[in-house]
């Protein structure tokens, strides 16, 4: 067999077993990162948005982005849960990474998003918050600390996740 024909048969060989592979699900942990990290953005239309002053809700912040896949899979499973836990207090806040608004509102308007998305513009909440994979969560309880994290993306309308969102809302 000529080796460019080898080659060939060893990289499809190679893909054919990447793609039959489980996508990679995510890591539900507790938090150890201490007190909850101060979160201060701005909305897309400039307006100041302040974690403190959800206080007494629960509340998701999900750092995510426009060019992530994975951010986009597990945004409908993000939706449904705070629609289905609105009256208990569920909220979303959506932490967008470095992208500009001209970007991100036909983003949310093609995938119906309507959680508060606010730009973390040079990436300092990316570093204070600690993230380095995309999307990573922080579900933070009513007394304002951050009660587990999710990294990776996830399906948020099921086990393990809807069951420890529920017991926080719900205790």
């Amino acid at each position: 067999m000529h080796p460019l024909a080898r080659s060939l048969v060893a990289v499809t060989l190679v893909v054919t077993a990447l793609a039959s592979m489980p996508a990679q699900s995510a890591q539900l942990s507790d938090w150890t990162g201490g007190a909850t990290p101060a979160l201060v953005l701005r909305d897309l239309d400039g307006r100041e948005v302040r974690l403190d002053a959800y206080r007494g809700r629960t509340v998701i912040v999900n750092f995510w982005a426009t060019w992530c896949a994975p951010c986009v899979a597990e945004m409908p499973s993000i939706m449904l849960l705070r629609e289905k836990y609105a009256k208990q207090g569920l909220e979303v806040i959506g932490v967008n990474l470095q992208e500009n608004v001209a970007r991100i509102r036909p983003f949310l308007a093609q995938h119906d998003i309507d959680f508060t998305v606010v730009r973390d513009h040079d990436g300092s909440a990316r570093a204070t918050w600690g993230v380095s994979v995309y999307p990573s969560s922080f579900v933070i309880g009513p007394d304002q600390k951050v009660a587990f994290v999710v990294v990776g993306e996830a399906d948020w309308s099921g086990p393990p996740i809807e069951p420890r969102i529920r017991s926080i809302l719900l205790p």
